[in-house]
């Protein structure tokens, strides 16, 4: 061995066994297990959520695991070490690789916090947080509002008395000699009461009782009581009459051949001591036959109820005397029947012929004499001869004393003995004094007058007793008895609202038992009908109501009550105009308390809120009582009148408010919180008032009282901008202050009815506002310069283990652009109006942040950081200038999602909005040029030390693994990149990453291209470089956390990877890669500068024809401006067509346009055109006699493509059909050719020589 060869392997081995830098990085993104835990995140007030920063920093973390997996990756790919030589005695040293540290250069999370938005300079201070008291608004405002709103929960107004509100009570008190009339008639009532007690002990009250209640409802002292009672004795007694309705009959006996009768009914009065007693009847009656009582007679369908209200009036014997006899019966005596039976008290109904089922529905009146004795007997005939009993009965009227009506009964007897007769169907005997006083109705049995009579069926009867005086009128006039009625309900109301210590319209309106009791038994005497008595009560109630509220609810049931009995021709023209009248005053005091309906029913009054809703509900039902329309049909709609109350209250409710809120010394104050009473009081109406006046009568209160509002608010609005001649921060605090206001009350539009014109103005309130935002924008402008150059001078590093390098000023000037970003959004301007707002907006923004970037970079100017060459040393100048610029970046990219962009785009005009995308992307584009300049500098700083780490790695020793000769490079990143992690934000750091792996790129591309010959260069040269690229990926990939495989993949590094390859490739392949490039460009180049070859090729029986045809327009390379232009033919690549030799045309002198129309032939067979890469070669070259010929362009034409061979086809037989290809002539450009470079290295090569030399002739000249 010699000793250079000794010496060179101890150097090898030397080099193989050094312990290079410990370090290494993990690619891990795992935490550590050493118990560091990562920091809640950090969020600052005056910034929201997506605000641009800079993420936080934790302890390095290691991933041994990882590690120990990369180091196996690298070993792999590492050379195999070469086999010692046999019989040496050195031993080779075991080569143990060092344990590398679990840090990464990439050690920041994405979960880290970009910045300590806690910090500050307090450049705030200086122009008196100027920005912040515009954003502090919207807080105030919500401030403003709560605070009105507790303050309403927690003293909840009371409802306003009516007559401050200028609602006159109506006083209908009676004078004092008609309340003692009235209370005479009211003892008169109770000492002549009538009727039975009601079922269930209703009305039964001791007439003491009744005196007693009286007397202390009218107020009366004992003395005049005890004389007016004795007046009250010395009066008449009444005439108790008993009314009798006929309502109908079902199931009679069939009378009639025909399976029907023609029923028809006569009933009279039963006095005590008539002839024909039914005693004696009774007596002679078989003792098997038992009395009959009501309970068999009456009943009222089979209810329990009516069975129950007969109770009483059991044990009674029917009325054996009928009024009429058949032959053979027992003839009765008539000597005293005068004086026991007058005629008057028998009546007859209408005959109905052809039923078993009569409905009759007639109506009979009788005075009684004795009502303790009387009773009421009923027959029912069947009709046979018509003057027999109804013409009888007809004349009933006309007899007069005893010898008259016994003339009747002699007719009667003769006509029951004469061939046609009236059948009899039945009877019926009601004593009279068990008919209780509220009246009797039901079904009674019918009763036969003997055993052998046989009668069936029922009949129903509607009874009720009253009294007349005799005053010389119509029976049925008691419009009197009416008026008392009314009189005497209104004065028990009075009674007990005096007696009622709360607020009267608590009262239920439910009266105590004695007052019950003496208004039936009036009732019951004046004959009053329910409805009569039903629409007394009401109007009795609506005049009380009219002096003093009482309880609509109680309201609405007198309401109910009357429509409920109302009938359509059951009251006088007089009776019809007292109702009228009635409802037409309590109309008009309902339409006025909703007038004042605020006030008098406050929203969050709970108890108020009912009787509103109880008032719209009587409104409501008066819109659908048939009464008030036949009372008072010439009435407006209602439901149009309760709109015009609203609308004539809330002008008054409106002005009210602003005189109480708004003074005239303090009227630009208190005119926001005006505002904010108004929107309030909006949200109270929609939510309470508006669901009652659209529940109850279909009305929309909303909308109505809104579109009122919103004029109203608008002149007083515009009014107040009028006004202010002067612009100052206040004012101008003050102006938005309003218009936040206006805008939310605006935003009310969205609950009116869907559909129509509104025509509001308060949506549109912006117009008002526009002028004043924009003159504000303005000063904005000025203040955020202002603010930029105080948070430069008055700026500080922020330092801190968890945090990136920046300073205050970044923080400080970002916070501002959120305080305009934020208060635009509380602006809420329509975007189709917004732009040239936004534009002044954008502007503020863009130039506030150029001017905080030039400041920046001015500085790194002054401080000469562009005037360093290097070594690289980490500068904490550099690290926070480019994050500051860097945190302001990311939020000027972010404002075209803020400011939603797209949407503007589909709104406003096209110029518009691209002028407001142009002003956002130039000043992106400023500072990203920024942050580029100042990163930039780190390449060429680090270039000498990337320089050396990389010769180092190319000029290792074969015996050296790769991985080992990369060492030192990675060790030098490593170090430098993990404090640069650090120190930037992660945008920053991708920037410094991807100029580093390009400057690593050219380094490696510098060794590989050495320029040294292919003997110095080692033999695993190429294959070492390969690697190295390969492991270069993997370190700045970083599993993920560095540049991603796009920003690896570029331009440089594909030319150094395809330089690589191609080092590594023969010449032979080299030169095949090079023609298959031309013959890309050659479909790719549409129209060239050195003309064009037409030609015609085909593939035909074995055979390969190549026809050319012409070309045109040369270009001249003779000094006589013309070419001797020829074509060279070749087959390619060499290795498909080795024994096909070129073959060329003949040479055409003085001419740019040849025309050859020359045939050439090769032998070749179809795999070979079909072969990968096959193509046909066409050289233009210029003749030359005395020199050598001159280049002219060349062209390529692909075999795979050409009839014959891209067909399934042996030949082509019509060869002269086929249209000619015209190819572009090309020249080469690219003088630094990868492949023409590697070959022109490979100087040992003769083939690589030989087509480099060939290649460089072609070169462009021009």
């Amino acid at each position: 061995m010699s000793f250079f060869s000794s010496l060179q392997e101890y150097v090898s081995n030397s080099v193989a066994g050094l312990s290079l830098s410990p370090k290494r990085f993990s690619l891990s993104r795992q935490e550590p297990d050493t118990g560091a835990t990562t920091p809640s995140s950090v969020r600052s007030a005056s910034g929201d959520s997506n605000t641009p920063g800079f993420p936080k920093v934790l302890p390095a973390p290691g991933a041994s695991a990882l590690v120990q997996n990369r180091r196996r990756t690298l070993e792999c790919l590492a050379p195999a070490p070469p086999i010692r030589r046999a019989g040496s005695f050195r031993q080779r040293t075991p080569k143990t690789t060092p344990d590398r540290s679990t840090q990464s250069f990439c050690c920041r999370r994405q979960s880290w916090p970009e910045v300590d938005q806690q910090i500050n300079s307090g450049v705030q201070e200086i122009d008196g947080s100027y920005f912040e008291s515009f954003t502090a608004l919207a807080w105030k405002q919500e401030n403003r509002r709560q605070s009105l709103l507790k303050d309403n929960e927690n003293s909840v107004p009371e409802p306003t008395k009516e007559s401050n509100l200028g609602i006159v009570p109506m006083d209908f008190s009676l004078s004092q000699s008609e309340k003692e009339k009235l209370y005479i008639e009211m003892l008169y009532t109770i000492a002549n009461a009538v009727g039975a007690p009601a079922p269930g002990g209703q009305y039964g009250h001791f007439k003491e009782d009744l005196y007693l209640y009286g007397q202390r409802a009218f107020t009366i002292p004992p003395d005049r009581h005890y004389r007016m009672l004795h007046l009250a004795g010395e009066e008449k007694p009444p005439i108790v009459v008993l009314s009798v309705v006929i309502m109908e009959a079902e199931g009679l006996e069939a009378k009639d051949a025909n399976g029907f009768s023609d029923p028809y009914c006569m009933l009279g009065i039963q006095p005590v001591d008539a002839p024909s007693s039914p005693q004696p009847q009774q007596q002679s009656l078989p003792p098997s036959m038992p009395g009959r009582t009501l309970s068999d007679g009456c009943s009222d369908g089979g209810s329990p109820q009516m069975l129950g209200n007969h109770e009483k009036l059991r044990k009674h014997h029917s009325f054996k005397l009928s009024f009429k006899r058949k032959d053979g019966r027992m003839r009765e005596q008539r000597d005293s029947i005068g004086s026991a039976l007058p005629a008057k008290f028998i009546r007859a109904t209408s005959v109905k012929p052809h039923t078993l089922n009569p409905r009759w529905n007639e109506k009979f009146r009788f005075d009684i004499d004795d009502i303790n004795s009387d009773s009421l007997h009923l027959d029912i005939w069947d009709h046979d001869d018509e003057s027999s009993v109804l013409e009888a009965v007809s004349k009933l009227n006309e007899v007069r004393g005893v010898r008259g009506l016994g003339r009747f009964f002699k007719q009667v007897c003769q006509s029951a003995r004469q061939s046609s007769q009236d059948d009899f169907l039945g009877c019926v005997t009601i004593p009279l004094q068990d008919i209780p006083s509220t009246g009797l109705e039901g079904w009674f049995k019918l009763e036969a007058r003997s055993q052998r009579s046989s009668v069936q069926g029922r009949i129903r009867l509607k009874m009720w007793l009253s009294t007349r005086e005799d005053r010389g009128i119509s029976e049925e006039d008691n419009w009197t008895e009416l008026m008392q009625h009314e009189n005497l309900y209104a004065t028990f109301i009075d009674y007990e609202l005096r007696n009622w210590h709360k607020e009267p319209w608590t009262w239920s309106g439910d009266l105590p038992g004695p007052a019950l009791t003496i208004l039936h038994q009036h009732a019951v005497q004046g004959d009053l009908s329910n409805l009569q008595t039903a629409i007394a009560r009401f109007v009795a109630a609506s005049r009380v109501y009219l002096k003093t509220s009482l309880d609509p609810k109680w309201m609405l049931q007198l309401l109910t009550d009357v429509e409920l009995a109302w009938s359509s021709s059951s009251l006088t023209r007089e009776e019809e105009m007292w109702l009228a009248e009635a409802f037409t005053s309590i109309l008009e005091r309902w339409l006025h308390q909703l007038r004042h309906h605020r006030q008098l029913f406050p929203a969050l009054h709970t108890a108020s809120l009912t009787r509103l809703e109880f008032v719209l509900r009587c409104l409501a039902n008066l819109t659908n009582m048939k009464a008030f329309w036949k009372c008072c049909p010439f009435n407006k709609e209602i439901r149009g009148e309760i709109v015009a109350a609203i609308r004539k209250g809330t002008p008054e409710w409106f002005g009210n408010l602003k005189s109480s809120i708004v003074k005239v010394d303090e009227y630009d104050n208190a005119f926001v919180e005006f505002c904010a009473e108004v929107y309030v009081h909006l949200e109270h109406g929609l939510s309470h008032y508006h669901p009652l006046f659209e529940g109850t009568n279909g009305i929309p209160y909303f909308s109505v009282v809104f579109k009122q509002l919103d004029k109203l608010l608008a002149d007083e609005v515009i009014a107040f901008l009028d006004q202010g001649d002067h612009i100052s921060v206040t004012y101008t605090r003050l102006i938005f202050a309003v218009y936040m206001e206006v805008k939310d009350l605006g935003s009310f539009n969205q609950h009116l009815p869907s559909g129509g014109d509104h025509k509001l103005l308060l949506p549109k309130c912006y117009e008002w506002f526009e002028p004043s935002v924009s003159c504000w924008l303005n000063v904005c402008k000025g203040k955020a310069l202002q603010r930029v150059r105080a948070s430069v001078e008055l700026q500080r590093p922020c330092v801190g283990e968890k945090f990136v390098k920046h300073s205050t000023s970044a923080v400080d000037v970002v916070a501002m652009f959120c305080q305009l970003r934020d208060f635009w959004r509380l602006l809420q301007w329509p975007k189709a109006h917004s732009i040239p707002l936004l534009s002044q907006l954008l502007d503020c923004i863009c130039s506030a942040s150029l001017l905080y970037v030039d400041m920046i970079y001015r500085t790194l100017v002054e401080n000469a950081y562009f005037e360093r060459l290097g070594p690289f040393k980490l500068s904490d100048e550099m690290c926070i200038s480019v994050n500051n610029i860097e945190y302001v970046f990311k939020f000027i990219s972010l404002l075209e999602n803020y400011f939603d962009f797209i949407t503007l785009e589909s709104l406003a005009p096209e110029t518009q909005s691209a002028t407001l995308t142009n002003q956002l992307e130039s000043t992106l584009s400023q500072l990203q040029l920024r942050v580029m300049d100042i990163l930039q500098r780190i390449g060429p700083q680090m270039q000498e030390a990337l320089r050396k780490a990389m010769f180092h790695l190319a000029w290792s020793p074969d015996t050296l693994p790769t991985n080992q000769a990369v060492e030192p490079l990675f060790d030098y990143l490593h170090s430098n990149l993990v404090s640069l992690n650090v120190s930037l934000l992660p945008q920053n750091f991708q920037r410094v990453l991807y100029e580093v792996w390009e400057y690593t790129l050219g380094e490696l591309n510098r060794q590989m291209d050495g320029g040294a010959n292919g003997e110095e260069m080692p033999a695993m040269f190429h294959e070492r470089l390969h690697a190295a690229l390969e492991l270069m990926v993997e370190f700045f990939y970083a599993d993920g956390q560095g540049l991603a495989m796009e920003s690896l993949h570029s331009e440089g590094f594909y030319h150094v990877e395809q330089r690589l390859q191609y080092h590594r490739t023969d010449t032979d392949s080299l030169i095949e890669i090079f023609y298959n490039q031309r013959l890309q460009e050659q479909l790719s180049t549409i129209n060239g500068q050195y003309g064009a070859l037409a030609v015609r090729a085909y593939f035909n029986h074995d055979s390969l024809c190549v026809e050319v045809l012409h070309a045109r327009d040369i270009i001249p390379l003779d000094p006589n401006g013309f070419s001797d232009p020829f074509v060279i033919i070749e087959l390619l690549p060499f290795r498909v067509f080795p024994h096909c030799n070129e073959q060329q045309t003949n040479v055409h002198k003085k001419t740019l346009h040849p025309i050859f129309d020359e045939c050439f032939e090769f032998s070749v067979t179809l795999e070979q055109c079909r072969s990968t890469g096959a193509m046909i070669a066409f050289t233009v070259m210029d003749h030359d006699v005395l020199t050598a010929n001159d280049f002219a362009g060349e062209a390529f034409l692909a075999l795979g493509n050409i009839p014959g061979v891209a067909d399934t086809g042996l030949g082509v037989d019509n060869f002269h059909g086929l249209k000619p290809v015209d190819l572009i002539l090309m020249q080469q450009h690219q003088k630094n050719q990868p492949i023409l470079q590697i070959l022109e290295s490979r100087a040992t090569d003769r083939l690589a020589m030989e087509f480099v030399r060939k290649q460089r002739l072609r070169f462009a000249k021009y």
